[in-house]
């Protein structure tokens, strides 16, 4: 499977016609009208619900969604908080760059979510691409839209992330088989990846989980989505978790970094926690990729593998280990 496969088909997703009855027959009592038509979509890494759907009354909406007793209903449950916060925050301008959701509910066992339906595709993030521009647009206007954070409340992405983003620790201890280039630097891998906690401190909702199939394009604008981790912190983490897809997509890390230069979140950042969480990132891939695929999402490992490789090379320039 390629790398282009990865992200256009990495979980196994129920269709709408798996449903339960009651689960389908809420969205005429929730929204006004019965689905006629149903396309699931097979992106991403959650298994739950996601399907673009044309109601009955011509109208068309997205439905994701996931059992109340599956181990992600957790993150579902998190992502309509967000977006219940993100609605609230609707006469704000600039408005969050999000789609709107419509509504959520509960029924015959199932959390769903609806939201307005994004015609456009996601952005190109290869170098030259005419979507770049809107991509640093939605980087530059999504700070400045959720800070302070609409859910002051939100844990901070520190509690959150501190726990799991030490793999090169852990591979250590592990006494793990690793490339050479980490497995010469394994020790000095370990000892910075934990830095950039301290300098992660602040109160902006974060994303942390910006890639092209979290992005949809519409009227030349670029929005996010799957907004389905409840972290606030400092601004400049989510451009440093784009900087490896941006890597994943043909850019060489210095052509990256120089994309998102002129954002003010990125230009207050401390280059040494910014090196800090690219080795930290790079250690929760290569730690991860090694686990068991979990169940309905079977490429993640695979995929997890690659952006390991390309967290190296992001590391390797930042540090300069040879």
């Amino acid at each position: 499977m390629t790398t282009d496969d990865l992200s256009s088909r990495t979980s196994v997703r129920p269709s709408w016609d798996e449903l339960p009855l009651p689960v389908r027959d809420s969205v005429q009592a929730v929204l006004g009208s019965p689905v006629a038509n149903a396309r699931t979509q097979t992106g991403g890494f959650s298994p739950g619900l996601a399907v673009r759907a044309t109601l009955a009354d011509g109208r068309a909406v997205f439905l994701k969604g996931a059992a109340t007793d599956h181990p992600v209903h957790s993150m579902y449950a998190d992502e309509a908080a967000i977006n219940r916060s993100l609605r609230r925050q609707a006469p704000v301008v600039p408005v969050v760059p999000v789609p709107r959701m419509i509504d959520s509910w509960e029924a015959g066992g199932w959390l769903l979510m609806a939201f307005e339906d994004i015609a456009g595709g996601h952005p190109d993030l290869r170098p030259g691409s005419a979507d770049l521009p809107a991509v640093m647009r939605l980087l530059d206007q999504l700070p400045k839209t959720v800070s302070p954070s609409p859910i002051p409340d939100a844990p901070t992405v520190a509690a959150v992330l501190g726990g799991g983003f030490h793999g090169w620790q852990a591979l250590a201890d592990q006494l793990a088989d690793l490339d050479p280039w980490s497995a010469r630097h394994l020790e000095q891998l370990a000892a910075v990846e934990r830095d950039w906690l301290g300098e992660s401190g602040g109160d902006c909702l974060l994303h942390v989980d910006l890639r092209a199939d979290n992005m949809l394009m519409r009227d030349g604008d670029a929005l996010a989505v799957d907004w389905a981790h409840l972290h606030q912190g400092a601004a400049w983490l989510d451009p440093a978790f784009l900087v490896p897809q941006l890597i994943r997509a043909g850019h060489t890390p210095a052509q990256a970094e120089a994309l998102i230069a002129d954002l003010p979140a990125w230009a207050d950042a401390p280059p040494a926690a910014i090196t800090s969480f690219a080795a930290a990132q790079a250690g929760y891939w290569e730690r991860s990729s090694r686990l068991p695929a979990p169940t309905g999402v079977p490429y993640l490992r695979g995929y997890q593998a690659d952006m390991a490789a390309i967290g190296r090379t992001w590391t390797e320039y930042r540090t300069g280990w040879w």
